[in-house]
């Protein structure tokens, strides 16, 4: 069986990033604070839920305090959970 490929995306850096070093970006300022919060939210939601799909995307988005060297363990640990 091949590898399967995992994306991860650093929500909150990629957030920090565009409010904090782009200067074009000011007005967009109000409304990713608020989106980051909502994200916030929503991961702490899929902790309550406990789905391994769910928990999946979390972890690929990185919303999870999970260290990015464990990411793909921890991936692999939800895969596993998964009832085919």
């Amino acid at each position: 069986m091949g590898k399967k490929l995992h994306w991860k995306v650093n929500t909150c850096e990629l957030l920090r990033e565009i409010v904090e070093n782009n200067n074009l970006t000011g007005v967009l300022q109000k409304p990713i604070i608020i989106f980051k919060a909502l994200l916030a939210q929503t991961a702490d939601r899929a902790v309550e839920l406990d789905d391994p799909q769910l928990n999946i995307c979390m972890l690929q988005l990185q919303l999870y305090d999970t260290p990015p060297d464990k990411l793909s363990l921890a991936i692999k640990q939800q895969e596993a959970r998964i009832v085919k």
